[in-house]
């Protein structure tokens, strides 16, 4: 593979770093670990790793660079990733990273076109999807189930706290036994995460036994 000019290679290399830093922008605008930094260096470090592999030894193969490169970036997208609390954050940051490397890559190699097609996608993907992603889960119907001890007045206090993170209550069952009720309801407009929040909080109430999602609706 022929080497590039050093004007041509230092445009690769501000592309790269172009490119890497719209996508940190975008997660460093939601607090996320990796922001415009990270993202690009990332970028900058592939093209400079893909520069030197491909461009510095005489009939260097750009794929197994790549290859190298992808399979290296994993130990960067890994400490991104947080689990705690029987949940995992940081995975779409992971992802972004690992896209940057790629992003870096194709600018090392001068498929400009490719980059910033493949840029613009990624932007779109982690900008509009998450926005577009909460709209859609909000629209989901849940069942949920709670089993409380009557005389506390809890109907009131689990509808009101619904209410309060965006949701209603609808199709409101209840079964009485032996000072003990079951409530049945589906619940629209809140995401998954927001369920189980607030199922937490019920179950911090004394009268509370069980609070529960069953098969949604």
């Amino acid at each position: 593979m022929e080497s590039p000019d050093s004007v041509e290679m230092m445009l690769r290399f501000a592309l790269a770093v172009a490119l890497g830093s719209a996508v940190g922008l975008e997660r460093e605008s939601r607090n996320k670990i990796a922001g415009v930094r990270t993202h690009a260096l990332v970028a900058l470090g592939a093209a400079i790793f893909a520069s030197a592999g491909a461009f510095a030894v005489v009939d260097g193969d750009g794929t197994r660079v790549a290859a190298q490169v992808a399979s290296g970036i994993g130990f960067i997208g890994a400490g991104a990733i947080v689990q705690g609390r029987g949940s995992v954050s940081g995975v779409t940051t992971a992802a972004t990273l690992w896209v940057s490397a790629a992003l870096g890559l194709a600018c090392a190699f001068g498929m400009y076109t490719t980059a910033l097609a493949a840029g613009t996608a990624t932007l779109i993907v982690v900008t509009i999807f998450g926005y577009l992603a909460p709209v859609a889960l909000r629209r989901q119907a849940r069942s949920v189930e709670l089993v409380y001890r009557t005389g506390f007045g809890t109907l009131g206090p689990v509808v009101e706290m619904i209410s309060t993170d965006g949701g209603k209550v609808y199709n409101i069952n209840l079964d009485d036994v032996e000072g003990l009720r079951t409530l049945r309801a589906t619940v629209r407009g809140v995401t998954q995460t927001s369920m189980e929040s607030i199922l937490a909080r019920l179950l911090a109430r004394e009268e509370i036994i069980s609070a529960a999602m069953v098969d949604d609706v």
